[in-house]
């Protein structure tokens, strides 16, 4: 079976194999999808301002084809529990702490 993966995020993803080693790349989305904030003022605490925060469950994504995954961001993934969306994991870090690259993806069900 052929495989297709689509980015839905503003960067590329980098699959490592154990060595280290580069074995796919998947360029970055022009348009990265992105979750709607959603924003409710609590008040405040001792003048500093509170707000509840949830993201938008509703994803404007496109129907389940086979053979086709999308890389997604892990609060994509939970909004929509699909598993054709698959999440970069096993990430890999440069000295700094950069993310070069992960080893696996993940299914969030």
């Amino acid at each position: 079976m052929q495989v297709t993966f689509i980015n839905t995020t503003p960067h590329p993803v980098h699959v490592l194999n154990r060595d280290g080693e580069l074995v796919l790349t998947i360029p970055a989305a022009s348009q990265p999808l992105r979750l709607e904030e959603r924003l409710e003022s609590l008040g405040d605490l001792a003048g500093v301002p509170l707000v509840k925060k949830a993201l938008a469950a509703d994803i404007s994504l496109p129907e389940p084809q086979e053979g086709v995954y999308y890389i997604v961001s892990l609060a994509v993934a939970q909004a929509a529990r699909r598993p054709d969306l698959l999440v970069p994991d096993d990430l890999v870090r440069d000295d700094q702490g950069r993310i070069l690259g992960c080893r696996r993806f993940a299914v969030v069900v």
